[in-house]
């Protein structure tokens, strides 16, 4: 099985001006996992599969992770404020295969919505906050990106430990512009 990187990605981009959560009340195991897998008729790939049962961690370990800059750090947006988009991207999360999480962070719920709403045969499984645009996994395990403007999915040629890693180094870089802007 492919080792879990999600700790050692973090502990690469992230300092103390982030919080991290885990994204469901307990561990998710490969029976769960493969339910989601059965019900929705897509596999996952082996690095996604790594990172829902990571062992690295006995909090996040299992349970997908929700991360963001520290609200002090980066003031939310409120209704009506007007930026640049990238003002409104302060954090992303990862979806859980854990039966007993909230519908909104679950990937068979998920799953389902996003073939309702889109026709696409595709499961989300990491979403940057306030970005309509998310990356999937398609039906031939491929991690896609799905561009909502066009209703369709594109091909990141990465794997997802890559999205992982691009995304936090993307976050790290729009915190900093963040605080930059704020001096």
């Amino acid at each position: 099985m492919t080792k879990d990187r999600t700790l050692e990605l973090m502990e690469k981009y992230l300092d103390g001006d982030y919080r991290v959560s885990p994204m469901a009340p307990y561990k998710s195991t490969i029976e769960d996992i493969r339910d989601v897998e059965k019900e929705l008729g897509i596999a996952f790939p082996d690095e996604y599969i790594a990172h829902l049962l990571g062992k690295n961690d006995e909090i996040l370990g299992n349970r997908g992770v929700y991360i963001e800059v520290k609200e002090d750090i980066w003031r939310r947006p409120k209704l009506y404020d007007v930026a640049p988009f990238w003002n409104f991207l302060y954090g992303f999360h990862t979806f859980t295969a854990c039966k007993d999480s909230a519908d909104w962070m679950k990937l068979d719920i998920e799953g389902k919505n996003f073939l309702a709403d889109t026709g696409i045969k595709a499961v989300p499984i990491l979403k940057i906050v306030s970005d309509t645009n998310i990356y999937c996994v398609d039906e031939n395990k491929q991690i896609v990106k799905y561009n909502h403007d066009e209703n369709i999915i594109e091909n990141t040629n990465m794997n997802f430990w890559e999205v992982f890693e691009f995304e936090l180094k993307e976050l790290k870089e729009r915190k900093e512009k963040k605080t930059t802007q704020a001096k």
